[in-house]
């Protein structure tokens, strides 16, 4: 399995579980991914910013992949609706290649559910600086066993395999399906356009739940890809 993260590539819960299957509304979904999703803009490992996504799954809490936002000086995150905020990156798993962001906005975040294999729904993606809400479907439900933002070695993950047009930049990107938060995107393959991968959300749960929004320590920059 050859793995690309995506805003790396070329440039690119505790709470009440919601459940997803294959009865997903796109429409809905679409709609709920657009209103919690977020572009993110890291500053300090480039001359550009690393870029990537991410969405909303909890009051003032933004859930997106390490690979973006390790070894920044300065992150900031971009709403659906233009407005920018600062954001602390509180949570970081650098082998699971997850961060949580704290956001001092009143954007309503997406319930956390799950999905299984053939399900569909969206994610949204940032296309000229605008988002915009683009389609998936869970190929399957699997154990992924992927190499660490630092090449150190690899680590295993529940997730999926998607059919899904991801573009650099899309990293982070979260999936919604019957209406609730299931996955982040984190990669594509470098092989076979319209496949990537995803990591469960159930994998982040103990991130989400970080109290307070101390920082965390974000560590180096990620090894070049």
């Amino acid at each position: 399995m050859n793995l690309r993260p995506v805003a790396l590539a070329t440039a690119g819960l505790l709470g009440a579980l919601a459940s997803a299957c294959s009865g997903s509304t796109p429409t809905s979904d679409a709609d709920r991914a657009l209103g919690a999703a977020v572009r993110v803009e890291a500053e300090g490992c480039s001359i550009r910013p690393q870029v990537g996504s991410g969405s909303f799954v909890a009051p003032h809490r933004v859930l997106t992949v390490a690979h973006v936002v390790a070894g920044a000086i300065d992150v900031d995150v971009v709403l659906s609706d233009g407005t920018e905020k600062q954001a602390t990156v509180i949570a970081i798993d650098r082998r699971k290649d997850l961060a949580v962001l704290s956001v001092d906005a009143t954007t309503t975040p997406l319930s956390v559910g799950t999905m299984h294999a053939r399900s569909q729904g969206s994610f949204v993606t940032w296309r000229t600086g605008k988002p915009v809400a683009a389609p998936f479907s869970a190929s399957a439900f699997v154990d992924i066993t992927a190499t660490d933002i630092d090449r150190a070695g690899t680590d295993l993950r529940k997730g999926y395999q998607l059919a899904a047009d991801v573009m650099p930049g899309d990293s982070g990107s979260v999936l919604v399906s019957d209406g609730a938060a299931v996955a982040v995107i984190f990669a594509r393959s470098a092989q076979h356009p319209g496949r990537a991968w995803a990591t469960d959300i159930a994998e982040a749960a103990q991130l989400i739940a970080t109290p307070g929004d101390d920082p965390a320590d974000v560590g180096s920059c990620p090894s070049s890809q």
